[in-house]
């Protein structure tokens, strides 16, 4: 490469492409004509239905309650530097190159950030112009801030990872997301009131510029760099390696007691191969702190999803939603059962789908029931709720056939 410039564009275009090709591994031609495409034509409906006719959830929700949103979204900003392992050695030579990278990354992450905070703010705006009626200069300066606290937040985050590892890591995180949620609480309590946004926006803005001057300075950051640049990148590939069973090796954590079955007792008093199995493949699931968060962490955006849509559709996608679970609790089963350990015993293909049916079903009928009460609660159409127990019916027979 004769300059950074290159390089870097080299880099960010073949990050480009391999995601590309991941997505493209999902989406062939056929799922975008018959469900990305009538999903996106049903958004676009339902999104004018929001500026037309509010949806129940607009009249549950405080306009207080938005903070959690904008918290969650600034918090969740990363900043990747793009770079590869095969850049050690040269990297290593020439810094400035490296340095230059960092500057890059960090202007495309600046850049990526605000089209999607765009985004949100064009999915925000029934809810705070067309609902609670606050003015578009407001609005603007509102999304400004959340703007600048999530590239805040992603540098802030990336430094932590240069400092701390671990718990450690966790804990120093800590102070910082609570003084981000306290200026988003602030901004959204200041909506009728914007004078003060001008004084926070030049405070943000130079701290901003602070952290960009010492994210580029900071020294000996090249492995680290690398690590979080691979792990970035393969967020997405890993689920569909999960989803195909190949298994991906987990890092072991010591001295870690688990929230659930901390001591080894048994579910089921039936011994039965199928039952052994599956119970191991349960305590498995319920033992790691992660896998709870994120099986609740998608039961909550998808009944959050189902909260705003108008209710004609509210059950329609709760039985989808059946579906998507058996997908989601499917990528676990076949990450554990091609697990090294597991992989040792000799086990039967009878009795491993058995086992996969029944430890499918266990894990979905709590998100099945989930999701009905919410659809029940935000229809209001209460003679319906006896199409939760049907759901998780029909839950059971489609554990059965994933599990084939």
């Amino acid at each position: 490469m004769k300059n950074i410039h290159l390089l870097f564009w080299q880099r960010l275009r073949s990050n480009w492409k391999f995601q590309y090709s991941v997505i493209n591994m999902v989406i062939d031609w056929v799922v975008a004509l018959y469900i990305v495409i009538p999903g996106l034509a049903l958004f676009l409906h339902t999104y004018r239905g929001w500026w037309l006719e509010p949806p129940s959830l607009f009249y549950f929700l405080p306009l207080e309650s938005f903070w959690l949103i904008l918290v969650f979204y600034c918090w969740s900003g990363i900043l990747r530097v793009y770079v590869e392992e095969g850049d050690q050695l040269f990297l290593y030579q020439y810094t400035s190159w490296h340095r230059g990278l960092v500057i890059y990354s960090i202007i495309y992450n600046i850049l990526s950030n605000l089209i999607l905070t765009v985004i949100l703010a064009f999915l925000a705006a029934p809810f705070l112009l067309g609902f609670h009626g606050t003015s578009i200069s407001a609005f603007q300066w509102l999304f400004l801030i959340v703007f600048l606290v999530r590239v805040i937040a992603s540098l802030i985050r990336q430094c932590l990872h240069h400092r701390f590892e671990g718990w450690r890591y966790i804990l120093a995180q800590i102070p910082f997301l609570a003084v981000f949620t306290r200026i988003l609480v602030l901004a959204l309590d200041l909506l009728y009131n914007p004078e003060p946004y001008i004084l926070l926006t030049i405070v943000l803005g130079a701290v901003l510029i602070f952290l960009i001057f010492y994210r580029t300075t900071l020294k000996r950051t090249l492995l680290k760099d690398i690590y979080l640049a691979q792990t970035d990148k393969m967020k997405f590939a890993n689920v569909l390696l999960m989803y195909s069973g190949n298994y991906a090796k987990k890092p072991i954590r010591l001295r870690k007691r688990p929230w659930l079955f901390g001591k080894s007792g048994k579910i089921f008093k039936t011994r039965t191969p199928e039952k052994i199995l599956t119970e191991m493949g349960l305590k498995a699931f319920l033992r790691h702190r992660s896998n709870l968060f994120l099986y609740f962490q998608a039961i909550s955006i998808y009944g959050l999803f189902l909260s705003v849509i108008p209710a004609r559709w509210q059950w329609i996608l709760w039985v989808v939603s059946i579906f998507f679970l058996s997908s989601l609790v499917k990528l676990y089963w076949l990450d554990w059962i091609k697990s090294p350990f597991v992989s040792l015993f000799n086990i039967d293909k009878d009795n491993k789908a058995k086992a996969g049916g029944q430890f499918i079903f266990y894990l979905i009928t709590p998100g099945i029931i989930i999701l009905g009460l919410v659809a029940l609660l935000f229809s209001q159409q209460w003679f319906l709720g006896f199409l939760i127990p049907v759901g998780v019916y029909i839950g059971k027979g489609t554990a059965k056939k994933m599990a084939i």
